[in-house]
């Protein structure tokens, strides 16, 4: 299932789902890494705090902006409660950005005991040294979810403890650091509008040269929806190492408040990709998830360019990749619902468009 943090219906946290991970790093083997611990302690030291006035409650939203520097490999956000100053607080959140291994730990810290790491994320490192950034997090019922320069990048599930109890947000190791917390009704607030799926008069049409260029973990508007007897033609290339993906037809364009996902198509590969066929997993979420459809009918090869079409039928949704039939899941919805697509993980789309499916091949 998505990135959501929730469990899905096999009973197994999907958080890890599209995983970038890296080797766990602890106080133990800093001294591996590829900095000083001197440069380590001046990150630390460089601090930036703001105590909470009120709690943080669902649709909190704190904003921190600054520029990481050459001479501060390593800078936090941490969301904590407790003493602040002796080092030893409770932290709930800890979002350690690490410029030289170019990826983000998240983690929890309770009775100055770490947690397990975190690292997976919907899209590639964006921070760069000297650049500077904005990182938007809103805090959710059961998780925080963050966002770097209006794209999303990952969420966490609260542990304990909880960020609804913070006193306090701190930002480390960066000089410029500025902290905004607020109210908000959506998020990413710094989202830009999301673009609009074109319609073409076949499958076979060729491209218009005004048609939009596609980025990974892509949010498109369907504003007419999918009409009875058309389909959602996604044509793109797949990660060599191939873990998993999953196309969402939503009711609306946005990550927060949570849209309603009217079919949520899921391919996994995971550790397997050298199986002839990978598991297909069907499903929807409104409110929660429902009882999944699974079955290994997907034939697809790491690292190649590949064909998805959702097929709107009757009373169904039809899947094919390269004209392969993979997957149908009953409309749980009003299938005149869907207003916007959403593609997560390693299936990079370079062509998604709409058009009448009646002129597609066909095969069992």
């Amino acid at each position: 299932m998505v990135c959501f943090g929730d469990r899905c219906g096999c009973g197994a946290f999907c958080r890890r789902l599209f995983c970038r991970s890296r080797p766990p790093e602890t106080k133990e083997n800093e001294e591996n890494l590829p900095v000083s611990l001197s440069q380590l302690a001046e990150a630390r030291d460089v601090k930036f705090t703001q105590t909470l006035t009120e709690p943080l409650s669902i649709g909190s939203h704190i904003i921190c902006t600054g520029t990481p520097s050459n001479d501060l490999p390593w800078f936090a956000v941490n969301i904590g409660s407790g003493d602040i100053d002796s080092g030893r607080g409770d932290i709930a959140v800890h979002f350690n950005v690490r410029l030289p291994q170019n990826y983000v730990v998240r983690n929890t810290r309770r009775h100055n005991k770490w947690g397990p790491e975190e690292t997976t994320a919907f899209r590639l490192f964006p921070f760069k040294t000297d650049h500077p950034f904005t990182i938007e997090i809103v805090v959710d019922e059961k998780e925080t979810l963050w966002a770097v320069d209006g794209i999303q990048y990952c969420s966490y599930a609260h542990r304990n403890p909880s960020p609804l109890t913070a006193e306090w947000v701190q930002v480390t190791g960066i000089r410029d650091a500025t902290l905004q917390i607020q109210k908000t009704d959506i998020f990413p607030t710094l989202a830009p509008s999301p673009i609009e799926v074109p319609i073409r008069p076949s499958v076979d049409s060729p491209a218009e040269a005004s048609e939009p260029a596609w980025q990974p973990n892509a949010i498109a508007s369907l504003s007419t929806g999918i009409p009875e007897g058309h389909q959602l033609v996604i044509y793109g290339r797949l990660r060599p190492l191939l873990h998993s993906f999953a196309i969402d037809l939503m009711d609306t364009a946005r990550e927060w408040p949570r849209p309603n996902v009217l079919a949520h198509v899921n391919v996994r590969a995971y550790f397997e990709s050298q199986r002839e066929r990978q598991l297909v997993v069907l499903n929807a979420w409104l409110g929660e998830w429902g009882p999944e459809r699974r079955q290994r009918t997907a034939r697809l090869i790491p690292g190649s360019r590949t064909t998805l079409r959702i097929v709107r039928q009757p009373a169904d949704w039809a899947v094919y990749a390269d004209d392969l039939l993979i997957g149908e899941l009953e409309f749980r919805a009003a299938a005149n619902g869907v207003r916007a697509v959403r593609i997560r993980g390693d299936l990079y789309p370079e062509q998604m468009y709409l058009c009448p499916a009646t002129s597609s091949p066909i095969r069992d």
